[in-house]
């Protein structure tokens, strides 16, 4: 694969003419409803194949399911920002929302016309991963944006990376109000950091209006002003 977008719910997303339009796949972050209705996100994502990174909350997949979203948009997998050891999604009394289910022993998320096939991550995440959510978790991404960059680099390895909206809590949302989350923005910071010098083959286009800083031959930054 040769270039992936990783589209936050930041107000750098307002830049969403920085990406490139020629990637082989886009990935959208969370409850991102009120997102695709802004006019130029919905142009640049229609016709292009996502996965859709999202955690378990109820409620988070909501407003695309009632808009019919899933079915609008090409959608090609659901991803589950845990390992098995976090959340184990073959327990439903673990946390799983309503669109998650097995059929025929297979994982789909069930809020489309037609199942859409879902996967949650891999051990190979764990180093990656930070640990200070113990005992609740043995390991975690700070957010589901760490999340979905940690898919694209670890399980899909593109040589260029886009990413757009992650503002680290730094900056509002572009489409609901903000700034604040349940994480620290430096956590973030980190976690992308570690990502980055971990995965030298992947150059690394980080789009923001949040206050990152990092020097490495495999990063470039964007800064973004916050209107």
């Amino acid at each position: 694969m040769n270039k992936v977008a990783v589209l936050c719910r930041g107000k750098s997303l307002a830049g969403i003419n920085f990406l490139p339009d020629d990637v082989d796949l886009c990935i959208i972050v969370n409850r991102f409803g009120h997102e695709l209705e802004i006019q130029e996100v919905d142009s640049y994502l229609n016709g292009k194949e996502i996965h859709h990174v999202v955690t378990r909350t109820p409620g988070e997949s909501d407003l695309m399911v009632q808009r019919k979203y899933y079915d609008k948009y090409k959608i090609k997998k659901v991803v589950q920002p845990y390992t098995i050891h976090m959340k184990n999604p073959k327990d439903f009394h673990d946390g799983n929302n309503k669109y998650f289910k097995f059929i025929d022993d297979e994982f789909y998320f069930c809020g489309a016309e037609k199942p859409i096939p879902a996967e949650w991550l891999g051990d190979n995440h764990i180093e990656y991963m930070d640990d200070y959510q113990r005992p609740k978790y043995p390991h975690h991404y700070p957010s589901c944006g760490n999340a979905a960059i940690g898919h694209v680099v670890l399980d899909l390895k593109p040589k260029k990376l886009y990413i757009i909206g992650m503002d680290f809590y730094d900056a509002d949302y572009l489409a609901e109000s903000g700034p604040g989350g349940p994480e620290d923005g430096n956590k973030m910071k980190d976690s992308l950091t570690r990502l980055i010098e971990g995965n030298d083959g992947v150059e690394f286009n980080v789009i923001t209006c949040g206050d990152y800083n990092h020097n490495s031959d495999n990063l470039k930054i964007i800064k973004l002003r916050e209107e």
